[in-house]
């Protein structure tokens, strides 16, 4: 019963701040500021999801923000000036995410944001419901109604889906 409460105060809270995005098609290869949303389960997903951070490093400006759906923030999640991690002490009662960091992130005018969660997570649906970006894409089909893209296959590994995504986007652009 109470997790019934805890969903319905956030999905009222979301209806009430949804943003209205500026949607745009935008290639990855183009993309000049690129979000990136993850879920941190362990010290394998972690050094996976920073291998494809690093990667798209080298192709623009990109900034992060990991979930560990525990209590506390694992000592491996490294945090940088552009990766930030968050954790279930810092959600408030119905989940939504209470970190300044968070905050930013949401609030950025991202080209392209990622999502590279496998979960249903409600401090992503948050992010995914007020984020700024012009253009969502992921592989999450639980998190598919936020999306402009939604890239579909049998347990894509996260190289995978940023490789996808890199195809389709062009495709879609034209290019």
């Amino acid at each position: 019963m109470f997790d019934f409460i805890k969903r319905y105060a956030l999905k009222k809270h979301l209806a009430a701040n949804a943003v209205e995005r500026d949607r745009q098609i935008v290639s990855l290869r183009n993309a000049k500021n690129i979000g990136m949303v993850c879920e941190i389960t362990d010290e394998d997903s972690y050094k996976d999801v920073f291998a494809v951070f690093s990667k798209l490093q080298t192709i623009s400006k990109v900034q992060m923000v990991g979930y560990i759906d525990e209590n506390a923030v694992p000592f491996y999640c490294l945090e940088q000036l552009a990766a930030d991690y968050f954790c279930k002490k810092n959600l408030n009662w119905y989940g939504k995410p209470d970190m300044v960091q968070v905050d930013d992130f949401v609030a950025t005018d991202f080209d392209i944001l990622i999502d590279f969660t496998k979960s249903n997570l409600a401090p992503i649906h948050y992010i995914l419901t007020l984020t700024r970006a012009s253009f969502v894409t992921g592989g999450n089909p639980f998190n598919k109604e936020y999306y402009d893209l939604l890239i579909e296959g049998e347990e894509l590994s996260n190289k995978k889906l940023l490789e996808n995504i890199y195809v389709y986007t062009q495709k879609l652009k034209g290019e």
